[in-house]
């Protein structure tokens, strides 16, 4: 009912249900109410007419669901109504440093200068950032990390460090193509 009618008269439905529940109602308000039943069931009338009309047009016209809507939206819908598993969203953690006891979370804002500088000058002098990382045992995030640390400082960071991180170059080139997108 709620999506039936605007939101003045919906409240004003609830008011008039309310009254007539605890048998405080008078006839003119009895009146009010079914007008406004009356009302919604019109509108609830010509949307069922409208979603008729559109599928009459949709297989006259031969129309595929890809014409109407994108991937995502015939994806999603899909999920809703339980037609395909849904499937969890790959959630990416930001990277997370440590320096001097204190973490640090590198979200879209730039990181405070206090990790910032001397984090981005070990990187840049070819060093390990490893003492930085606070979340050693996640090799996408760590991936992460070195791909924004690289696209920040332009700085390529050392294979040996890689190796020490337990990260693939292949895995710091797909963490800075996700970066891009």
């Amino acid at each position: 009912m709620a999506k039936l009618l605007t939101d003045s008269e919906f409240q004003r439905f609830s008011e008039l249900q309310q009254k007539q529940s605890s048998f405080t109602i008078t006839p003119e308000e009895a009146d009010e109410l079914r007008d406004i039943v009356a009302h919604a069931q019109k509108r609830r009338d010509d949307r069922a007419a409208a979603m008729q009309s559109i599928e009459t047009f949709i297989q006259q016209f031969d129309i595929s669901p890809d014409e109407l809507f994108s991937p995502e939206q015939i994806g999603e819908a899909a999920r809703t109504y339980g037609l395909i598993p849904a499937a969890k969203k790959e959630r990416v953690l930001p990277p997370s440093f440590t320096f001097n006891g204190k973490p640090y979370q590198w979200t879209t804002r730039a990181l405070p200068d206090d990790i910032r500088v001397p984090l981005f000058d070990a990187f840049k002098a070819g060093q390990s950032v490893k003492p930085f990382i606070a979340t050693l045992k996640d090799a996408s995030r760590c991936a992460m990390t070195i791909a924004r640390l690289e696209r920040e400082t332009g700085a390529v960071y050392a294979q040996p460090w890689l190796e020490e991180l337990a990260v693939t170059r292949a895995q710091v080139d797909e963490a800075a193509t996700k970066l891009a997108a």
